[in-house]
């Protein structure tokens, strides 16, 4: 090719073990500033820019498709929806004189072919639209590893709830900082040192007068943590938008 031009890039989404999205219509829309179409568990995206290669063009559209897959997360709960490169279309924006075969090619990816066993359990009538804002960096990643090893039974809710309230005012400086740099109000980041500081039993509390005197979390204390945490891993997400953001307070997590 004289003049390549990545036409589009083609990722399989592949649904947890726990889900189907067999029955959801096609979903067309644009993430970032680049088209796509998610249908028959395949999403094509278009690019809306020159890209010479396949890596440069994957270079901007992976993390778009990491903030999708982060985001379907934290709003049901577990990674339903994983997109996996499959393809690339290359066109010759630069072609040979008329008469001469005009080159297309096509890029294939490595598939991996994952094995399951559990039944499926939800049966989703809809693809999740792509986050408008929301994008993922070092410290949403850091925050949803943590998440997702509390969420597999892997640390216990205390020192998950814990680590990232902390991780929180090290890099505000300080918990009041963190109010105000994150936009969380100090009643949240109270209430989380509080639940994940003075409760728990001996198998997850942070310390033993926790044991001692706080005693296990309650079923709306647990729920309450779990919320609150998503709410910060999602803030964490939204801090490069263009525009104000609402103070998470709360009324807006589940009532204790």
């Amino acid at each position: 090719m004289r003049d390549p031009h990545v036409a589009s890039l083609t990722y399989l989404a592949t649904p947890s073990e726990t889900v189907s999205f067999d029955n959801a219509p096609p979903l067309e829309g644009r993430i970032g500033s680049f088209g796509f179409l998610l249908a028959d568990g395949k999403l094509k995206i278009e690019p809306n820019m020159h890209f010479g290669g396949i890596e440069e063009a994957r270079a901007y559209v992976d993390p778009l498709l990491r903030s999708w897959e982060i985001d379907i997360a934290l709003r049901f709960g577990s990674p339903e929806l994983l997109f996996k490169y499959e393809t690339a279309e290359l066109i010759d924006r630069n072609p040979p004189p008329p008469g001469s075969p005009l080159t297309l090619q096509v890029q294939l990816g490595a598939v991996v072919t994952v094995a399951v066993s559990a039944t499926l359990h939800v049966a989703r009538g809809y693809y999740p639209d792509p986050p408008p804002i929301f994008r993922t960096n070092p410290d949403v990643e850091t925050l949803w590893q943590r998440y997702d090893q509390y969420r597999r039974g892997h640390e216990p809710l205390p020192s998950m709830a814990y680590f990232c309230l902390t991780l929180l005012e090290a890099m505000a400086g300080s918990r009041a900082e963190a109010v105000k740099r994150f936009h969380i109000s100090r009643s949240v980041l109270n209430k989380m040192g509080e639940l994940a500081s003075e409760r728990g039993d001996v198998s997850d509390a942070r310390k033993y007068r926790a044991v001692a005197s706080g005693g296990p979390l309650t079923g709306p204390e647990i729920r309450w943590l779990e919320e609150a945490v998503k709410a910060i891993i999602r803030r964490l997400g939204e801090l490069d938008s263009v525009g104000t953001l609402s103070t998470i307070k709360l009324n807006d997590l589940p009532a204790l």
